[in-house]
């Protein structure tokens, strides 16, 4: 009962600091999501943990909360998966709710808007590495590669809603395995 009881309290912290220290939603996260939870912690390995994020990518709301719920259940059940969500969204509540004071108070300074525009660009650069460290798998195949760009073709047009995209490419994964391909 007390290694139970350890293991919740390092995954509360665990979450509470990804929530804390990360901003950006759950793109930004990934990095450091996976650092701690497959690196330093070694609860869940890469495969495992980029199954855990293509699920929690496909499902409705933030994905920080899926991911945190999974992580928490597959650990230790749903104790476990309450623990890791509480861990990460208590930080944005209390974080929320200063920064909406703070803006509405200096909301027409220009500095403000400066800084805000900077953590957009630092942002896309993690979104950035985010994905080249998940692509790596997928780029080991030409199909692979195609699915990628294609992907990222159609989502930077804006011509498909994203769920439709994770659809279609779980359906070509789907038959890019029934034709006999070992590894997608």
């Amino acid at each position: 009962m007390r290694l139970k009881g350890r293991l919740l309290g390092r995954l509360f912290l665990v979450f509470l600091r990804i929530g804390a220290f990360t901003f950006g939603g759950g793109y930004a996260m990934l990095p450091i999501i996976y650092k701690d939870i497959c690196e330093t912690e070694g609860w869940i390995d890469e495969d495992e943990m980029d199954r855990i994020i293509l699920i929690s990518q496909s499902l409705p709301g933030v994905m920080v909360v899926t991911c945190a719920t999974q992580v928490g259940y597959r650990l230790q059940g749903l104790v476990g998966a309450v623990v890791c969500v509480l861990g990460a969204t208590l930080p944005s509540l209390f974080i929320i709710m200063i920064l909406a004071n703070l803006i509405i108070a200096y909301r027409d300074n220009p500095h403000v808007a400066g800084m805000f525009f900077m953590i957009r660009a630092a942002v896309s650069g993690l979104v950035f590495g985010a994905a080249v460290k998940m692509g790596k798998q997928s780029l080991k195949t030409v199909f692979g590669w195609a699915l990628i760009i294609a992907a990222a073709v159609l989502t930077y047009l804006s011509l498909f809603n994203p769920i439709f995209l994770i659809i279609a490419g779980a359906l070509a994964g789907y038959v890019y395995s029934g034709l006999g391909k070992e590894r997608l």
